[in-house]
């Protein structure tokens, strides 16, 4: 019996947008994973990082930003949503 192969790291070939909003003390990202299906996205969330890798027919693409100011970190008010094709992450800041 074979072990499966791990999946190959591909470049992260979608368009990405991350926007800070202070006053309301959210950081919001937008993420265009067309055509990639919702059980294909992983979203992962650290105290300042933020991690999104999608499964491509085997090749998985990801990437891992650190978007906030100096002296914020993620708080634990997190959610996701995935609309065709768009992913759309909001998470909570604080000091």
């Amino acid at each position: 019996m074979s072990s499966p192969s791990a999946p190959r790291v591909a470049s992260f070939p979608y368009p990405m947008q991350f926007v800070y909003e202070g006053p309301a003390d959210r950081l919001r990202a937008a993420v265009d994973v067309a055509p990639a299906a919702i059980d294909d996205v992983t979203v992962e969330v650290g105290s300042r990082r933020v991690r999104i890798a999608v499964d491509c027919d085997g090749d998985v693409a990801e990437r891992t930003v650190t978007p906030l100011p100096p002296g914020l970190a993620f708080g634990d008010d997190r959610q996701a949503r995935y609309n065709n094709g768009v992913l759309t992450v909001s998470i909570e800041t604080e000091s």
